[in-house]
Protein backbone atom coordinates (compact mmCIF):
# COMPACT_ATOMS: atom_id res chain seq x y z
CA UNK A 1 0.00 0.00 0.00
CA UNK A 2 1.50 3.07 -1.50
CA UNK A 3 -1.04 5.70 0.13
CA UNK A 4 -4.11 5.08 2.49
CA UNK A 5 -5.85 1.98 1.98
CA UNK A 6 -7.66 -0.84 3.33
CA UNK A 7 -10.48 -1.36 6.23
CA UNK A 8 -13.19 -2.71 4.42
CA UNK A 9 -16.22 -2.77 7.35
CA UNK A 10 -19.43 -4.29 5.29
CA UNK A 11 -22.55 -2.69 6.93
CA UNK A 12 -24.66 -0.72 4.54
CA UNK A 13 -23.54 2.83 3.77
CA UNK A 14 -20.75 4.62 2.14
CA UNK A 15 -16.14 17.66 1.19
CA UNK A 16 -13.02 17.40 0.13
CA UNK A 17 -10.44 15.93 2.57
CA UNK A 18 -6.63 15.59 3.34
CA UNK A 19 -5.87 12.26 1.79
CA UNK A 20 -8.80 11.04 -0.83
CA UNK A 21 -7.79 8.30 -3.21
CA UNK A 22 -9.01 10.35 -6.33
CA UNK A 23 -6.89 8.33 -8.66
CA UNK A 24 -8.99 5.05 -10.60
CA UNK A 25 -7.70 2.43 -8.14
CA UNK A 26 -8.78 -0.96 -8.81
CA UNK A 27 -9.34 -3.77 -6.83
CA UNK A 28 -6.38 -5.07 -7.64
CA UNK A 29 -3.99 -2.55 -6.16
CA UNK A 30 -6.28 -2.43 -2.86
CA UNK A 31 -5.20 -6.34 -2.73
CA UNK A 32 -1.92 -5.91 -3.49
CA UNK A 33 -1.28 -2.53 -1.17
CA UNK A 34 -2.58 -4.58 1.51
CA UNK A 35 -0.76 -6.71 4.24
CA UNK A 36 -3.93 -7.94 5.90
CA UNK A 37 -7.66 -8.37 4.14
CA UNK A 38 -10.28 -9.91 6.85
CA UNK A 39 -13.90 -10.55 6.85
CA UNK A 40 -15.53 -9.06 9.47
CA UNK A 41 -19.26 -8.22 11.22
CA UNK A 42 -20.54 -4.66 12.95
CA UNK A 43 -21.16 -6.08 16.80
CA UNK A 44 -22.23 -2.83 18.17
CA UNK A 45 -22.46 0.99 17.48
CA UNK A 46 -22.88 4.06 19.88
CA UNK A 47 -24.06 6.89 17.91
CA UNK A 48 -23.67 9.17 20.70
CA UNK A 49 -20.03 8.58 21.49
CA UNK A 50 -19.70 7.88 17.56
CA UNK A 51 -18.36 4.38 18.27
CA UNK A 52 -18.58 0.87 16.17
CA UNK A 53 -16.88 -2.57 17.50
CA UNK A 54 -16.49 -4.76 14.55
CA UNK A 55 -15.85 -8.67 15.22
CA UNK A 56 -13.25 -10.05 13.39
CA UNK A 57 -15.01 -13.52 11.53
CA UNK A 58 -11.70 -14.41 9.58
CA UNK A 59 -8.95 -13.36 7.57
CA UNK A 60 -8.66 -13.70 3.61
CA UNK A 61 -5.36 -12.32 3.34
CA UNK A 62 -2.61 -12.67 5.55
CA UNK A 63 -2.72 -13.48 9.59
CA UNK A 64 -5.37 -10.87 11.19
CA UNK A 65 -4.61 -10.34 15.09
CA UNK A 66 -7.20 -8.19 15.48
CA UNK A 67 -10.14 -9.92 17.27
CA UNK A 68 -12.43 -6.74 17.55
CA UNK A 69 -12.03 -3.38 15.85
CA UNK A 70 -12.82 -0.84 17.57
CA UNK A 71 -13.67 2.45 15.37
CA UNK A 72 -13.78 6.07 16.62
CA UNK A 73 -16.43 7.40 14.06
CA UNK A 74 -17.29 10.53 15.56
CA UNK A 75 -13.65 12.36 14.93
CA UNK A 76 -14.03 11.99 11.09
CA UNK A 77 -14.30 15.62 9.16
CA UNK A 78 -17.37 17.60 7.99
CA UNK A 79 -20.73 15.45 6.98
CA UNK A 80 -19.01 12.11 6.88
CA UNK A 81 -19.95 10.90 10.46
CA UNK A 82 -23.43 12.25 10.21
CA UNK A 83 -24.10 10.05 7.30
CA UNK A 84 -22.03 7.40 8.09
CA UNK A 85 -22.91 6.49 11.21
CA UNK A 86 -26.82 5.05 10.52
CA UNK A 87 -25.52 2.73 8.23
CA UNK A 88 -22.88 0.88 11.10
CA UNK A 89 -25.75 -1.34 12.02
CA UNK A 90 -25.34 -4.40 14.38
CA UNK A 91 -24.89 -7.42 12.39
CA UNK A 92 -24.00 -6.03 8.73
CA UNK A 93 -21.23 -7.69 7.42
CA UNK A 94 -17.20 -6.14 7.33
CA UNK A 95 -14.66 -6.83 4.88
CA UNK A 96 -11.38 -5.44 6.17
CA UNK A 97 -7.75 -4.47 4.63
CA UNK A 98 -5.03 -2.60 6.13
CA UNK A 99 -1.38 -2.26 5.49
CA UNK A 100 1.73 -2.38 7.69
CA UNK A 101 1.47 1.67 8.52
CA UNK A 102 -2.05 0.36 9.44
CA UNK A 103 -3.49 3.21 6.77
CA UNK A 104 -6.79 1.68 6.26
CA UNK A 105 -10.20 1.59 4.10
CA UNK A 106 -13.51 0.61 5.33
CA UNK A 107 -15.91 -0.45 2.57
CA UNK A 108 -19.42 0.20 3.93
CA UNK A 109 -21.70 -2.06 1.68
CA UNK A 110 -21.26 -0.08 -1.60
CA UNK A 111 -18.62 2.59 -0.44
CA UNK A 112 -14.92 2.86 1.11
CA UNK A 113 -14.08 4.54 4.61
CA UNK A 114 -10.56 5.63 5.24
CA UNK A 115 -9.33 4.88 9.12
CA UNK A 116 -5.73 5.01 10.37
CA UNK A 117 -4.10 3.00 13.36
CA UNK A 118 -1.71 3.15 15.45
CA UNK A 119 0.90 0.51 14.67
CA UNK A 120 2.16 0.27 17.96
CA UNK A 121 -0.31 -0.22 20.11
CA UNK A 122 -1.11 -3.52 21.11
CA UNK A 123 -4.29 -5.38 19.04
CA UNK A 124 -6.73 -5.53 22.73
CA UNK A 125 -6.38 -1.87 23.62
CA UNK A 126 -6.40 -0.72 19.40
CA UNK A 127 -8.37 2.39 17.99
CA UNK A 128 -8.61 3.16 14.05
CA UNK A 129 -9.69 6.52 13.73
CA UNK A 130 -12.08 7.89 10.79
CA UNK A 131 -11.45 10.38 8.81
CA UNK A 132 -13.91 10.73 5.57
CA UNK A 133 -15.77 8.76 3.10
CA UNK A 134 -13.45 7.64 -0.67
CA UNK A 135 -15.74 9.69 -2.48
CA UNK A 136 -14.30 8.28 -5.82
CA UNK A 137 -13.70 4.93 -4.49
CA UNK A 138 -17.16 3.51 -5.99
CA UNK A 139 -15.36 3.41 -9.27
CA UNK A 140 -13.06 0.67 -7.43
CA UNK A 141 -16.44 -1.44 -6.31
CA UNK A 142 -19.83 -0.51 -5.27
CA UNK A 143 -21.52 -3.78 -5.19
CA UNK A 144 -22.57 -5.28 -1.20
CA UNK A 145 -19.75 -5.97 1.34
CA UNK A 146 -20.58 -9.79 1.01
CA UNK A 147 -20.83 -9.60 -2.59
CA UNK A 148 -16.74 -8.08 -2.37
CA UNK A 149 -15.90 -10.54 0.52
CA UNK A 150 -16.63 -13.64 -1.80
CA UNK A 151 -14.85 -11.89 -4.54
CA UNK A 152 -12.11 -11.62 -1.99
CA UNK A 153 -11.43 -15.43 -1.13
CA UNK A 154 -12.15 -16.34 -5.13
CA UNK A 155 -9.04 -14.19 -5.69
CA UNK A 156 -6.82 -15.18 -3.00
CA UNK A 157 -7.58 -18.88 -4.37
CA UNK A 158 -6.91 -18.20 -7.80
CA UNK A 159 -10.20 -19.32 -9.26
CA UNK A 160 -11.08 -15.57 -10.33
CA UNK A 161 -9.51 -11.93 -11.47
CA UNK A 162 -10.72 -8.87 -9.59
CA UNK A 163 -13.30 -7.00 -11.51
CA UNK A 164 -11.67 -4.05 -13.23
CA UNK A 165 -12.61 -0.45 -12.07
CA UNK A 166 -15.60 1.15 -13.75
CA UNK A 167 -13.48 5.06 -14.58
CA UNK A 168 -17.22 6.48 -15.12
CA UNK A 169 -19.07 5.82 -11.66
CA UNK A 170 -20.25 8.77 -10.24
CA UNK A 171 -18.57 9.43 -6.91
CA UNK A 172 -20.43 8.78 -3.54
CA UNK A 173 -21.99 11.78 -2.00
CA UNK A 174 -23.93 13.55 1.34
CA UNK A 175 -27.58 12.50 -0.52
CA UNK A 176 -26.55 9.76 -1.86
CA UNK A 177 -25.41 8.14 1.08
CA UNK A 178 -28.29 9.50 2.86
CA UNK A 179 -31.34 7.85 0.39
CA UNK A 180 -29.05 4.62 0.23
CA UNK A 181 -30.71 1.80 2.44
CA UNK A 182 -29.05 0.74 5.25
CA UNK A 183 -28.42 -3.08 5.76
CA UNK A 184 -31.08 -5.49 6.54
CA UNK A 185 -33.62 -3.15 5.13
CA UNK A 186 -35.38 -4.49 1.18
CA UNK A 187 -33.14 -3.02 -1.35
CA UNK A 188 -34.47 -2.41 -5.25
CA UNK A 189 -31.35 -2.69 -7.22
CA UNK A 190 -33.36 -0.59 -10.04
CA UNK A 191 -33.84 2.29 -7.73
CA UNK A 192 -30.11 2.51 -5.60
CA UNK A 193 -28.59 5.85 -6.18
CA UNK A 194 -25.98 6.55 -9.17
CA UNK A 195 -23.58 6.19 -7.10
CA UNK A 196 -24.19 2.65 -5.74
CA UNK A 197 -25.43 1.30 -9.34
CA UNK A 198 -23.34 -1.86 -10.47
CA UNK A 199 -23.02 -2.17 -14.42
CA UNK A 200 -20.07 -4.05 -16.94
CA UNK A 201 -18.21 -1.04 -17.85
CA UNK A 202 -17.08 -2.79 -20.88
CA UNK A 203 -21.15 -2.42 -21.96
CA UNK A 204 -22.40 0.69 -23.23
CA UNK A 205 -25.34 2.26 -21.34
CA UNK A 206 -29.32 2.50 -21.89
CA UNK A 207 -29.55 5.78 -23.48
CA UNK A 208 -32.21 7.86 -21.46
CA UNK A 209 -35.76 8.74 -22.34
CA UNK A 210 -36.23 12.36 -22.38
CA UNK A 211 -39.53 13.90 -20.91
CA UNK A 212 -40.62 16.30 -24.00
CA UNK A 213 -42.78 18.49 -21.15
CA UNK A 214 -45.27 20.91 -23.36
CA UNK A 215 -45.90 25.02 -22.06
CA UNK A 216 -42.16 25.66 -21.10
CA UNK A 217 -40.62 28.87 -21.23
CA UNK A 218 -37.01 30.08 -22.33
CA UNK A 219 -34.46 29.87 -19.45
CA UNK A 220 -34.32 28.27 -15.83
CA UNK A 221 -35.75 28.66 -12.53
CA UNK A 222 -33.62 29.82 -9.76
CA UNK A 223 -33.79 30.20 -6.58
CA UNK A 224 -31.78 32.05 -4.13
CA UNK A 225 -30.32 31.05 -0.62
CA UNK A 226 -27.99 32.82 2.20
CA UNK A 227 -26.14 31.32 4.68
CA UNK A 228 -22.27 30.12 5.56
CA UNK A 229 -21.50 26.37 4.64
CA UNK A 230 -18.66 24.56 3.85
CA UNK A 231 -20.55 21.99 1.33
CA UNK A 232 -23.81 21.99 -0.21
CA UNK A 233 -26.51 22.35 1.82
CA UNK A 234 -30.17 20.35 2.04
CA UNK A 235 -31.47 23.32 -0.35
CA UNK A 236 -34.70 21.43 0.44
CA UNK A 237 -34.66 22.51 4.34
CA UNK A 238 -34.47 25.61 3.49
CA UNK A 239 -36.36 28.74 2.64
CA UNK A 240 -35.29 31.14 -0.38
CA UNK A 241 -34.95 34.54 0.29
CA UNK A 242 -35.57 34.93 -3.31
CA UNK A 243 -36.47 33.34 -6.60
CA UNK A 244 -36.58 34.10 -10.49
CA UNK A 245 -34.95 33.28 -13.86
CA UNK A 246 -31.71 32.95 -15.19
CA UNK A 247 -30.76 33.10 -19.02
CA UNK A 248 -27.35 30.34 -18.28
CA UNK A 249 -25.97 28.99 -15.56
CA UNK A 250 -24.59 31.79 -13.77
CA UNK A 251 -23.85 34.11 -10.92
CA UNK A 252 -26.69 37.26 -11.95
CA UNK A 253 -29.48 36.18 -9.06
CA UNK A 254 -27.00 36.33 -6.48
CA UNK A 255 -28.17 39.19 -4.04
CA UNK A 256 -25.10 39.54 -2.45
CA UNK A 257 -21.00 38.77 -3.22
CA UNK A 258 -20.11 35.84 -0.37
CA UNK A 259 -22.28 32.84 1.20
CA UNK A 260 -24.54 32.08 -0.43
CA UNK A 261 -26.27 29.55 -2.47
CA UNK A 262 -28.33 28.82 -6.18
CA UNK A 263 -30.62 26.38 -7.16
CA UNK A 264 -31.39 25.92 -11.29
CA UNK A 265 -33.84 23.51 -12.29
CA UNK A 266 -35.64 23.55 -15.84
CA UNK A 267 -34.60 21.40 -18.82
CA UNK A 268 -32.15 20.92 -21.09
CA UNK A 269 -32.87 20.07 -25.20
CA UNK A 270 -30.64 17.31 -26.53
CA UNK A 271 -30.22 17.31 -29.68
CA UNK A 272 -29.70 13.93 -30.80
CA UNK A 273 -29.04 10.45 -28.97
CA UNK A 274 -25.37 9.82 -28.05
CA UNK A 275 -23.09 10.34 -25.11
CA UNK A 276 -23.07 13.58 -23.44
CA UNK A 277 -20.32 14.71 -20.96
CA UNK A 278 -20.88 17.48 -18.40
CA UNK A 279 -18.73 19.76 -17.09
CA UNK A 280 -18.87 22.04 -13.95
CA UNK A 281 -15.86 24.44 -13.04
CA UNK A 282 -16.57 26.29 -9.91
CA UNK A 283 -15.76 28.22 -7.13
CA UNK A 284 -17.22 26.85 -3.92
CA UNK A 285 -19.09 23.99 -4.98
CA UNK A 286 -21.65 22.35 -7.35
CA UNK A 287 -23.97 19.27 -8.14
CA UNK A 288 -25.64 18.49 -11.70
CA UNK A 289 -28.14 16.13 -12.14
CA UNK A 290 -30.07 14.84 -15.28
CA UNK A 291 -33.16 13.81 -14.00
CA UNK A 292 -32.59 11.70 -10.67
CA UNK A 293 -29.11 10.92 -11.41
CA UNK A 294 -26.09 13.07 -10.37
CA UNK A 295 -23.83 13.36 -13.12
CA UNK A 296 -21.58 15.77 -11.85
CA UNK A 297 -19.75 16.40 -7.92
CA UNK A 298 -17.59 18.94 -7.39
CA UNK A 299 -18.62 20.06 -3.66
CA UNK A 300 -16.84 21.48 -1.15
CA UNK A 301 -14.85 24.65 -0.48
CA UNK A 302 -12.13 25.10 -3.28
CA UNK A 303 -10.57 26.68 -6.11
CA UNK A 304 -11.98 27.30 -9.39
CA UNK A 305 -12.35 24.02 -10.89
CA UNK A 306 -13.86 21.52 -13.11
CA UNK A 307 -15.21 18.31 -12.61
CA UNK A 308 -17.11 15.90 -15.46
CA UNK A 309 -19.75 13.57 -16.10
CA UNK A 310 -20.90 11.11 -18.84
CA UNK A 311 -24.24 9.57 -19.48
CA UNK A 312 -26.24 8.82 -22.35
CA UNK A 313 -29.19 10.36 -23.57
CA UNK A 314 -32.21 10.15 -26.28
CA UNK A 315 -32.70 13.54 -28.41
CA UNK A 316 -35.22 15.80 -26.44
CA UNK A 317 -35.82 17.47 -23.18
CA UNK A 318 -34.28 16.32 -20.08
CA UNK A 319 -34.88 17.49 -16.70
CA UNK A 320 -31.77 19.50 -15.03
CA UNK A 321 -30.81 20.30 -11.83
CA UNK A 322 -27.58 22.49 -11.00
CA UNK A 323 -26.86 23.38 -7.09
CA UNK A 324 -24.12 25.89 -6.28
CA UNK A 325 -22.61 27.43 -2.94
CA UNK A 326 -20.25 30.16 -2.54
CA UNK A 327 -18.46 29.69 1.11
CA UNK A 328 -16.45 33.09 0.92
CA UNK A 329 -13.70 34.74 -1.24
CA UNK A 330 -13.72 34.65 -4.54
CA UNK A 331 -16.71 33.10 -6.65
CA UNK A 332 -17.03 31.37 -10.05
CA UNK A 333 -19.60 29.27 -12.11
CA UNK A 334 -19.57 27.60 -15.55
CA UNK A 335 -21.65 24.51 -17.02
CA UNK A 336 -20.11 23.35 -20.23
CA UNK A 337 -20.99 19.90 -22.49
CA UNK A 338 -20.19 18.19 -24.97
CA UNK A 339 -21.65 15.31 -27.49
CA UNK A 340 -22.09 13.25 -30.94
CA UNK A 341 -21.31 16.38 -33.40
CA UNK A 342 -20.73 18.94 -30.26
CA UNK A 343 -17.23 20.13 -29.39
CA UNK A 344 -16.83 21.25 -25.52
CA UNK A 345 -18.62 24.49 -24.69
CA UNK A 346 -20.65 26.38 -22.84
CA UNK A 347 -24.32 25.31 -22.59
CA UNK A 348 -26.26 27.73 -24.69
CA UNK A 349 -29.00 29.95 -23.40
CA UNK A 350 -31.52 28.62 -26.46
CA UNK A 351 -30.83 24.71 -24.92
CA UNK A 352 -32.42 25.81 -21.60
CA UNK A 353 -36.22 25.87 -20.89
CA UNK A 354 -38.20 25.76 -17.23
CA UNK A 355 -41.55 25.22 -15.72
CA UNK A 356 -43.09 28.56 -15.36
CA UNK A 357 -44.55 29.06 -12.11
CA UNK A 358 -48.51 28.95 -11.64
Amino acid sequence: MRRALALVVAAVLTSEGSAYIDTLYPLQQFIEESEVIAEGVVEKTDAKKGICLVRLKKSIKGKCPYALFRLNVGIGQEWHPEAVMPHLVAGAPAVIFYNAERRAEVYVNRFFLQFSGDAGQIAEKAWWSFTHVEVHCTRTFNGTAEELARILVDVQAGTIKPPPADPKAPPATKDAIKSLPVWGQPVDVEKLPAPFVRRDPSKPRKSRDPENPQGLEKGLAVQVFEGIWDSLPDFDALKPVATGTAAQFDLANRRRDEHYGLRFTGFIDIPREGAYTFHTTSDDGTRLRIGNEEIVTNDGVHVAKEASGEIPLKAGRHPITLLYFQGGGPAALEVLWEGPDLPKQKVPAAALTHTPAP
